[in-house]
């Protein structure tokens, strides 16, 4: 698996997000010399560097370089996108030494996705952020990760194929609404999967369990990955969890999501021709 040192820079943020964390959105903003300690305790590889919205801060670039000062093979990034619409800016990023960029799209048109991220403008900015991350030759790997929510499901199709058209690298489906059923949500999920597939763009989820994806489980993130990420979820595991072959490895459903809908239509993976492969992931 593949793992990230995580460094918090603060929850400010020039997008209002309806479905952002509280935990993010609440948080101040993280002292330099905190963030500075934590960079130079080499303890991996990789990091990540997301808030709020880093890029807000005076010191960004001073903390870009502060990872690339100490030889992180990885850099990434998670950003709305809004300010690599300043090209110079983004070209301040590459030079810095930041490579891998994962940015958000709520919706494949700025009425929906200026609606998800309460900032009128905000579709516009980040489209041009990923026409310019397109236009610049440079090696880079772009993650577009797009939210799913009760407001944006049926258009996850739309905004999956847009996002092909700007070259990206890898696509991520997470589960951010809980008011949200599965059942709702799985075709337009299993479509957008087929979508990227046949661009051979490689696709994944996050937040749902192997139960609901069945036949589709190798595109489950969480097992690349780990289960928790920086993004807050909370699982627990249901009455019909013992009798499926993935108990030992998936740690069950996002407890938000049982409390809303209970656990009938959640079904036991009774066996997987994926099973063997994943589990061995996981050591």
């Amino acid at each position: 698996m593949l793992h990230y040192k995580e460094i918090f820079l603060g929850g400010r943020c020039n997008n209002n997000c309806l479905y952002c964390s509280t935990r993010h959105k609440d948080s101040a903003q993280t002292d330099f010399n905190s963030i500075s300690t934590v960079l130079n305790q080499k303890d991996g590889e990789n990091v990540v560097i997301y808030g709020g919205e880093p890029t807000l801060r005076s010191d960004f670039f001073e903390i870009i370089l502060g990872a690339q000062r100490n030889d992180y093979q990885r850099i990434k990034l998670i950003t709305n996108g809004r300010i690599l619409s300043d090209i110079q800016f983004l070209f301040r990023i590459f030079n810095a030494g930041c490579y891998l960029f994962e940015m958000k799209l709520w919706g494949s048109n700025p009425d929906l996705h200026d609606y998800l991220t309460q900032s009128p403008g905000s579709f516009r900015e980040t489209i041009k952020g990923l026409e310019n991350l397109q236009r610049i030759s440079s090696d880079k790997f772009i993650y577009i990760r797009i939210p799913l929510c009760k407001q944006n499901y049926g258009d996850i199709e739309n905004t999956v194929a847009m996002a092909l058209n700007f070259g990206v690298n890898r696509i991520i489906l997470a589960l951010e609404d809980y008011n949200l059923a599965f059942k709702l949500a799985l075709p337009h999920i299993r479509n957008a999967l087929n979508i990227s597939i046949f661009n051979r763009v490689w696709i994944l989820t996050e937040g749902l369990p192997f139960c609901v994806m069945q036949g589709l489980e190798q595109h489950l993130s969480e097992i690349y990955t780990g289960w928790q990420t920086i993004y807050d979820r909370n699982y627990r595991h249901h009455k019909n969890c013992r009798n499926c072959v993935y108990h030992e490895i998936c740690p069950g459903i996002e407890i938000r999501y049982l409390k809303q809908f209970g656990d009938r239509e959640l079904l036991p993976v009774k066996s997987s021709k994926y099973f063997h492969d994943i589990k061995a992931l996981y050591g």
